[in-house]
């Protein structure tokens, strides 16, 4: 299904036009590109942007494509429409909205953040035949079941042409010299340099990008926290290189990010290390694609695997899926993003290793 046709109507949870003054209901890309956004629906229009210029589609965005179903309302937008026939929703899990008559598509662009995540599941469990009417789904993997029927739109693969550019990278040891994760976490961001900066490893580089999500997967943490004691040894058998979660809020820094990566894994039991060690780091930043080579990368199913480039991918020399639910759905559809077969791990709580 290519939804990148002469022209394409997007929406974008109205949650996020509540702050903006727009010229109308129907509006421009220029009229978000300096806006204040969501960090993860920044990323998303950026995909799409690019995806857009590249097929020369011209974008147009609606706000609150709900009140565009009949009478008045409608009659105003069809009049407008001109040759499009594609609205694809950005949603962050909370609602979903079709416009009658176009072929609806859905990008979730939220995965991994916990309240979306469970909003998207609440959603979806009332009203499951809110997916029969999408054409496809932008690198998601939704399924319902409805009337004994599983339900999947087709996925459309969209990949950042290069990295996306960014605020310069943090490297940070790994240390959790107190109980306490806040103070823990505040201590650790302290100890924080720029990427270049941090002591070479000399082992090669192992990278997990973490969410909260994958935080709330004990079995994914159980292994995780396996993997951190290894690879905090000075004779460890590679770098361990995490990458912290996004959360929600304005004050989430990466004081608060490593806190509850901290918190997560001292939930495990599991006796981790008190004195700082380099073997094991937190990154704010993706790390290059030379850092990856001889490498290799676990992702959790809950990452946002498309805000990578994938030259990240292909550096790495081994690519591993791992969590403690089913991982099935994500490794088809991650495979076909990349292009190749990757595997996969189910964990179980008792699990020693992350991917091992």
């Amino acid at each position: 299904m290519n939804l990148f046709g002469p022209s394409l109507l997007v929406s974008i949870p109205g949650s996020q036009l509540e702050a903006l003054t727009l010229p109308g209901s129907l509006f421009e890309w220029r009229d978000l590109r300096d806006a204040v956004l969501a960090p993860e629906l920044r990323t998303a229009l950026n995909l799409l942007v690019q995806e857009a210029v590249a097929r020369r589609t011209a974008l147009r965005f609606v706000a609150r494509p709900e009140i565009f179903t009949h009478g008045a309302s409608r009659a105003w937008l069809d009049a407008r429409l001109g040759d499009t026939s594609d609205h694809l929703a950005l949603t962050d899990g909370h609602t979903l909205r079709t416009i009658p008559g176009l072929r609806n598509h859905v990008f979730f662009y939220a995965r991994g953040l916990a309240r979306p995540e469970a909003a998207l599941r609440r959603l979806l469990g009332v009203a499951p035949e809110l997916l029969t009417g999408m054409a496809s789904q932008v690198n998601g993997a939704l399924a319902v079941r409805l009337c004994g029927r599983s339900i999947r739109p087709p996925a459309v693969m969209l990949r950042f042409a290069s990295a996306p550019v960014g605020e310069p990278g943090l490297r940070v040891p790994f240390a959790l010299p107190v109980r306490d994760a806040d103070r823990a976490g505040k201590a650790c961001a302290e100890a924080a340099v720029e990427a270049p900066d941090a002591p070479p490893s000399g082992r090669p580089l192992h990278y997990v990008p973490l969410s909260e999500a994958a935080l709330a997967d004990d079995a994914f943490t159980a292994a995780l926290a396996g993997l951190v004691q290894r690879c905090a040894l000075a004779n460890g058998p590679e770098c361990l290189l995490l990458g912290l979660p996004a959360l929600e809020g304005e004050d989430a820094g990466p004081a608060q990010a490593i806190a509850a990566v901290l918190r997560a894994l001292a939930a495990t039991g599991a006796t981790l290390p008190r004195a700082r060690s380099w073997g094991v780091r937190f990154a704010t930043a993706t790390p290059d694609a030379g850092e990856l080579a001889g490498g290799r990368i676990t992702l959790h199913p809950t990452t946002d695997f498309w805000r990578f480039a994938p030259t990240l991918f292909e550096a790495a020399q081994e690519i591993r899926i791992a969590g403690g639910g089913s991982l099935a759905s994500f490794r088809a559809l991650f495979s076909g993003w990349l292009g190749r077969e990757v595997t996969s791990t189910r964990l179980r709580p008792s699990a020693t290793g992350c991917a091992a």
